[in-house]
């Protein structure tokens, strides 16, 4: 009964040596995934910041241009009055 556990040895071995190298193996290829995940995931995220970045420009845009018209509006509200009491003395 001893010996015939000798007999099933090299098979033994063969598959562990087997299971050993493709769970290696799958271990880089899961890491390998992982870091194109990461790119994947960098990369989306880049764009998300350059679409807020281009949204944050045309707010700011947006802003600049009723900043302009307000400051107008009160420059002409301002030179009126100053007519205003200038010819109604």
């Amino acid at each position: 009964m001893g010996f015939a556990f000798l007999k099933y040895i090299p098979i033994i071995s063969t598959l562990a040596n087997s299971f050993i190298t493709k769970t290696k193996h799958d271990i880089k290829i899961k890491a390998f995934n992982q870091t194109k995940e990461k790119i994947d995931t960098m990369e989306h995220l880049m764009i998300k910041i350059d679409k807020k970045v281009s949204d944050c420009r045309h707010d700011i845009e947006e802003l600049r241009k009723q900043l302009i018209c307000s400051r107008v509006v009160t420059l002409i509200f301002g030179v009126a009055i100053v007519l205003l009491i200038i010819f109604l003395r």
